[in-house]
């Protein structure tokens, strides 16, 4: 019986049978991997303190197939203090890299990256940056990213004190006389999207709009239950 050992996070749990969970981790070196967790759900206090999101994991398990077995779950941290807003934008993280992650397929540098956009967003700098950087590192790791340099078309570079269209899964643009404005965007924003420098609120909502329409398509236009909870909560 071949047995894995690796660090991992929680991105999706659900009941299974009477007293088992199954799993979908992420893995630190082979990515999204879907398990079962017997007796993840009885009352013992190992395994209720065990198998909680946000916290960094030790994963032991077996199997061949698509479904591995949990051998053990060990916590190395403790849960990552998150609460309000904060919660719902580590749950809407969670979400994304269950949604759009292959599985068993290593992500080089998101694992680390995941973790720390954890640790930021539940700090006392404004976890919107943290959020944005995380949303570009992903298409980027995903083979989404956007040059955020030149004009698909022309090829010229994009300049400041222009504005330019974004064409879903290409880039930017010249500004065209029929446009939808959503779509638009200044030379500036786009040069801030390139140096991830979100200082200012244009940007950091010219970043937000511009990450929401590059997942979009790889959402396949399916709601996000963690958008919807947010959106309750207000």
């Amino acid at each position: 019986m071949s047995i894995e050992c690796h660090n991992a996070f929680i991105l999706h749990r659900r009941p299974y049978r009477e007293t088992s969970q199954l799993l979908d981790l992420f893995c630190q070196d082979v990515g999204k991997v879907s398990l079962i967790f017997k007796g993840g759900r009885s009352g013992t206090r190992m395994r209720r303190g065990s198998a909680q999101p946000f916290t960094l994991l030790q994963a032991t398990y077996f199997g061949r197939g698509d479904l591995k077995t949990v051998k053990s779950l060990e916590a190395k941290t403790q849960v990552v203090p998150l609460a309000g807003n904060r919660l719902y934008m580590a749950m809407y993280i969670n979400e994304l890299l269950y949604r759009l992650l292959q599985a068993e397929t290593a992500c080089d540098g998101l694992f680390n990256s995941y973790q720390d956009t954890l640790l930021a967003i539940a700090g006392d700098d404004d976890p919107q940056i943290a959020l944005r950087n995380f949303e570009l590192t992903l298409l980027e790791t995903l083979g989404y990213g956007v040059n955020f340099e030149e004009d698909i078309y022309s090829g010229e570079l994009l300049e400041c004190g222009f504005e330019y269209q974004y064409q879903q899964q290409a880039g930017f643009f010249a500004k065209q006389a029929i446009h939808n404005k959503q779509h638009i965007y200044t030379g500036e924003q786009i040069q801030a999207l390139a140096e991830r420098n979100f200082c200012e609120p244009d940007t950091i909502q010219a970043a937000k709009r511009f990450c929401r329409q590059a997942l979009a398509h790889l959402l396949g236009g399916k709601p996000l239950h963690s958008r919807a909870l947010f959106n309750s909560a207000k």
